[in-house]
């Protein structure tokens, strides 16, 4: 809410012919004040009227009138009973006088300034070759448009060059291509004869690799072959001893073994005719001899058993002869068996069961003539191993017959690695003579590298041909307004002076002229309203960007440039602008009109009519003041909101009475 007092006449805008502080107003500047309510600013109004100038007046001399008349009357010492003096003429009169109250606002204090919008950038456009200007498409203040073509040269004289280097291009590329149809044809048959003599090198260096290693694998394998065929030869003639051993034992083996067991079945017989007619003491010593006889027999078989396993073990014996000697060594067994029953039969005497028993061991031991009889097939066995083992001999013999002939291909394998070495050797010389020939191509490439590097000239010369052509035509490389216009159609444009000078638009900032005064109370970053006469009453945003700390050394004013936030494409540099800078704002401060302060001392002065009588006495305090600002002022300290302060002419003393009018606001 604004603090603005209800009577104008006692809040009155301070006179244009002044500034804030009273000092004459500055060139370029002019200081001036607002209140705000809520941010808002309130437009300055303008100088009251001659009537509300009358009426002040008036009031002054009304109100010095009254404090002479108090003045008087104090100093009457005879007061209302003075002789002569007329009746009621005594009576003090109190003084009236006006009052507002405190009240809290915002002030703002604002600094006008003047100046004129500027552009962030100029352009200066030229030519970049000589030429004679041929149109001219814009005007002195005509707005242009980034890529937009300004101007255009002559040029015939470009495109018959264009013309031209595109003639000795083509001219370029005719030979170019002239000189490389002669030489894929040449550089095939030297590639062929190349690849052709390295395949051949290749493959001869394959065969004699090939022959090397085939040369020692052969005859390392015909040399072992003959060794390994005579070691076959031996082990055969090895084996065939061996059978032929082991057919002798087989059958030496079978014979005893039948003897042995046809003997056991006579002691059976004759044990069992002991046991029937009875035992005398040869008898048993006889038994006891068979028992001897038998524990001997089945040393012995067991002897050879043990035998014939390392035998076989070893190789040197077929399976056979192990199994007639573990025959053996049971028959002997059966037999001590049955002496060892038949000597206790003797001596026990005979009964029915040792008769028995003894029947049996005939049983058994003719049992055993039968097992015995049955080893001749053994032998048929092992001569038919020493069959095979003469096959087998004579099979060896034939191998190493076969091998010992192989050794005669061991010269020709030699020779044929011989022969491989000399077809590489014939090989190599093929290449050398093939890669000699070579030499013949570089030529040739070179009449093409020449023919390329003239077409690349060429090209170059085209390429610089068409720059040339474009550099006719002037575009525009900002948006902008042609400031300057330094050339027209007709005229020769070089390549050291300007055609055309552009002012951007992209970027355009105001300048403001702030008095030396003043200056000191710019900052950077303070906003700014901005009034542009194009643009009527509408302000712009701005705010403080730069301050140049130099002043004019004529005017003694400093540059202050504003950057615009919302400026219009339509803004033009060199256009007069106003502004107004915000340079404090003072919130929730404590105001009164500044008709309410005496100034007349050395420190300023408000008189405050405490309570809500009236008459009441009055108190004259010293404030100090703050922020002043669209007829009122910021009070620091002394005052309170809702405070009555006097707003009067008249000056008052602390404890004068006075008689309250109405509140002005």
């Amino acid at each position: 809410m604004a603090t603005t007092p209800e009577n104008p006449a006692q809040f009155q805008e301070p006179s244009a012919t002044t500034n804030s502080n009273g000092a004459p107003p500055i060139a370029g500047a002019t200081s001036s004040t607002r209140i705000e309510s809520g941010g808002a600013p309130i437009q300055p109004r303008k100088n009251s009227s001659t009537k509300w100038i009358a009426l002040g007046v008036v009031a002054a001399l009304l109100g010095g009138a009254a404090v002479l008349r108090n003045r008087n009357a104090a100093k009457d010492p005879k007061g209302e009973g003075a002789p002569g003096a007329p009746a009621g003429a005594g009576r003090q009169q109190i003084p009236t006088a006006r009052f507002v109250r405190v009240e809290t606002g915002t002030i703002t204090e604002t600094l006008d300034v003047t100046g004129a919008l500027r552009a962030n950038q100029t352009v200066e456009l030229g030519s970049k070759i000589s030429g004679r200007v041929d149109r001219v498409l814009v005007d002195e203040g005509e707005r242009v448009s980034r890529g937009q073509l300004l101007i255009e040269l002559d040029d015939a004289d470009l495109r018959a060059s264009v013309a031209q280097a595109r003639a000795g291009l083509s001219s370029a590329q005719t030979r170019l291509r002239q000189t490389i149809v002669g030489v894929p044809a040449r550089e095939q048959q030297v590639s062929t004869g190349i690849v052709q003599a390295q395949t051949n090198l290749q493959s001869a260096q394959s065969r004699y690799r090939q022959a090397q290693l085939n040369e020692a694998p052969r005859i390392q394998s015909a040399q072992s072959q003959v060794a390994s065929a005579r070691e076959t030869v031996r082990t055969a003639n090895t084996r065939l001893a061996q059978a032929r051993e082991t057919a002798r034992q087989t059958s030496l083996q079978t014979d005893a073994d039948i003897r042995r067991a046809e003997s056991a079945v006579s002691g059976s017989r004759a044990a069992l005719a002991e046991v029937i007619r009875g035992a005398r003491a040869q008898q048993i010593a006889s038994a006891q001899a068979q028992v001897n006889l038998a524990e001997a027999n089945l040393r012995n078989a067991e002897t050879e058993l043990n035998r014939a396993r390392i035998l076989v073990d070893g190789g040197a014996s077929p399976r056979a002869s192990l199994d007639a000697a573990q025959t053996n060594q049971e028959v002997a067994k059966a037999q001590l068996d049955a002496a060892r029953q038949s000597l206790s039969l003797t001596r026990e005497g005979a009964t029915t069961e040792q008769v028995r028993q003894a029947q049996e061991g005939v049983r058994q031991a003719e049992a055993g003539v039968s097992t015995a009889r049955a080893g001749r097939s053994r032998v048929l066995v092992a001569q038919g191993e020493v069959t095979n083992a003469l096959a087998a001999l004579a099979q060896s013999q034939e191998g190493l017959r076969t091998s010992e002939a192989n050794l005669a291909t061991i010269p020709v394998t030699r020779e044929e690695t011989r022969v491989a070495r000399d077809a590489v050797l014939q090989a190599r010389a093929g290449v050398l003579q093939a890669r000699a020939n070579r030499s013949q191509i570089p030529i040739a490439r070179e009449d093409v590298s020449a023919a390329r590097a003239g077409v690349q000239t060429a090209q170059a010369q085209l390429q610089q041909a068409q720059v040339s052509l474009n550099y006719a035509r002037i575009y525009s490389p900002v948006n902008g307004v042609v400031d300057q216009k330094l050339t027209e159609a007709g005229q020769t444009a070089g390549q050291a002076g300007a055609l055309l000078r552009l002012v951007s638009l992209e970027r355009v900032y105001f300048e403001a002229l702030v008095s030396e005064n003043n200056i000191a109370r710019v900052r950077r970053g303070q906003t700014a309203s901005i009034f542009v006469s194009a643009f009527g009453n509408t302000p712009l945003v701005g705010a403080v960007n730069d301050i140049i700390p130099t002043a004019d050394a004529r005017t003694r004013q400093f540059r202050v440039r504003i950057s615009i936030s919302n400026a219009p494409r339509e803004l033009t540099p060199g256009a007069f602008a106003r502004a107004v800078l915000n340079t404090q704002i003072v919130r929730n401060a404590l105001t009164v009109p500044d008709n309410a302060i005496d100034r007349d001392g050395e420190t300023p002065k408000v008189t405050i009519a405490p309570g809500t009588n009236s008459p009441t006495e009055v108190t004259v305090k010293t404030v100090k003041l703050g922020a002043s600002a669209n007829g009122r002022t910021q009070i620091v300290g002394g005052v309170q909101r809702g405070d009555r302060v006097l707003v009067s002419s008249a000056s008052f003393e602390s404890g004068d009475k006075v008689k309250l009018q109405d509140d002005v606001r």
